[in-house]
């Protein structure tokens, strides 16, 4: 009886462990004119985590020999995982380079009881992701990819209440892509009437835990995965790529965006 209970018990720890660190590929294909054919991975919320069950974050995305790579926030659970982390992010092989927008992580640490980062911590964290990554603080980038123009906006809702928008690249792009760490940037896209091709999000987690196709945790509100919006386009919510604390029929998730595959 005994031996039957632990082996239950040793079952289920692996079944959690399995859920909770295997990371699983979304594949979404998308046809937008007027553009080359691109391969765009979205990476979110990795909260310090870097190895996986099937391996190593890097290796997870350059199979995919991606074009652009967005990420959308919460780097690390604190400052000391900075470092391990962006070293894994120097790995990545993306053509036209990666970008990034802050997550509420970025601006305070801490599981259960958060302290806002210094601004001289903030300074030097951000000098930090400038040497990996392409910065974007309610800024823009623009890309040329074969005579087109890819126009990519990062909204900084780290803070609620911090993100700003313009409008001045928006009609010259052939493709517009928004980036926030929080789904509730849709709100201002709404209200502002601001358009894209585009929304990458993360910050939910997928809710962590679902059962029956429908989120237990957090969000239930928010939906997981893509779907259309009559102002962006397609909007992404990433399940993102953190283990905290536990994940159930809620994997890990990479997504790949194949614009125009041909």
């Amino acid at each position: 009886m005994m031996t039957t209970i632990i082996l239950c018990i040793l079952v289920g720890i692996i079944f959690l462990a399995y859920h909770t660190t295997y990371v699983k590929t979304s594949t979404v294909k998308l046809t937008i004119p007027s553009v080359p054919p691109l391969t765009l991975v979205h990476l979110s919320d990795p909260h310090g985590r870097i190895r996986f069950w099937n391996g190593e974050l890097h290796k997870l995305v350059n199979v995919h020999e991606p074009d652009l790579v967005m990420v959308t926030g919460d780097l690390t659970q604190h400052s000391g995982q900075l470092a391990r982390v962006l070293n894994q992010l120097a790995k990545v092989k993306s053509k036209d380079g990666i970008f990034f927008v802050p997550g509420n992580y970025e601006r305070e640490a801490g599981r259960f009881q958060k302290r806002v980062y210094s601004a001289a911590v903030s300074r030097s964290q951000k000098e930090a992701w400038q040497q990996v990554m392409t910065v974007l603080e309610n800024e823009s980038a623009v890309i040329e990819k074969d005579g087109s123009f890819i126009w990519i906006y990062g909204f900084d809702n780290s803070i609620y209440g911090n993100e700003r928008h313009t409008e001045k690249e928006i009609r010259q792009a052939n493709l517009t892509i928004f980036l926030a760490h929080s789904p509730n940037i849709i709100s201002l896209i709404h209200n502002e009437g601001l358009k894209a091709d585009l929304l990458l999000t993360g910050h939910t987690h997928g809710g962590q835990v679902r059962m029956f196709n429908r989120t237990v945790g957090a969000y239930k509100h928010f939906h997981i995965g893509q779907k259309e919006d009559p102002f962006v386009g397609v909007f992404g919510i990433s399940r993102g790529t953190s283990r905290l604390p536990i994940r159930l029929n809620c994997f890990p998730e990479i997504t790949v965006y194949m614009i125009n595959p041909s």
